[in-house]
């Protein structure tokens, strides 16, 4: 894949299935712990992959001028898991994110975009992707990077009509790759 500097994304909407696999896999993720060959994440094809992206995505995160956004919606799925130590870790990432919003304040997002997710078009949604997708086109990220295999399958689409690029971390680190060295 070829990326331009301005292909990088900048304002990123974590998905529940994100969120939960930072909080999950910290240690493998932040602190080069090893993974157990038992592990779920095998049992994924692209398991193991997607978690080491997403490593390197995380250490790029560090000196990157990432905006990682959360909204109610995600708060909603947080709160139906009922794991407490994973509510309080949605509170962490909510910190930052607020922070952010204090820098480059309110998001407005496109209301004709807003409204033509809810259209036919996208009858293969379910009402928890749509509704994170709206969440994400009304924050105004450019980016909605998830763990899961089937919605990327979609982001063709939902790019080229919404303008949000979903990406997989393993997609995501593509477009970050050829930059890496510009934030270690």
């Amino acid at each position: 894949m070829s990326s331009q500097f301005e292909d990088i994304p900048r304002r990123i909407f974590l998905d529940s299935s994100t969120l939960q696999t930072l909080q999950d896999y910290g240690g493998f993720l932040y602190e080069n712990e090893p993974m157990a060959v038992t592990d779920p994440t095998h049992r994924d094809a692209k398991g193991i992959a997607k978690l080491a992206a997403l490593r390197l995505i995380m250490q790029i995160a560090e000196r990157a001028p990432f905006e990682f956004a959360l909204s109610g919606n995600s708060f909603a799925e947080v709160h139906a898991k009922g794991d407490s130590r994973y509510l309080q870790w949605a509170y962490d990432v909510i910190d930052h994110w607020l922070a952010c919003l204090e820098e480059s304040g309110e998001p407005r997002g496109n209301l004709a975009t807003l409204a033509a997710i809810d259209s036919s078009s996208y009858g293969y949604l379910g009402e928890g992707d749509r509704a994170l997708l709206r969440d994400a086109i009304a924050l105004e990220c450019d980016t909605f990077l998830t763990m899961e295999n089937k919605l990327p399958k979609n982001a063709g689409h939902i790019e080229r009509t919404l303008g949000l690029r979903v990406l997989s971390p393993t997609e995501m680190w593509a477009y970050l790759q050829p930059w890496a060295a510009l934030f270690r």
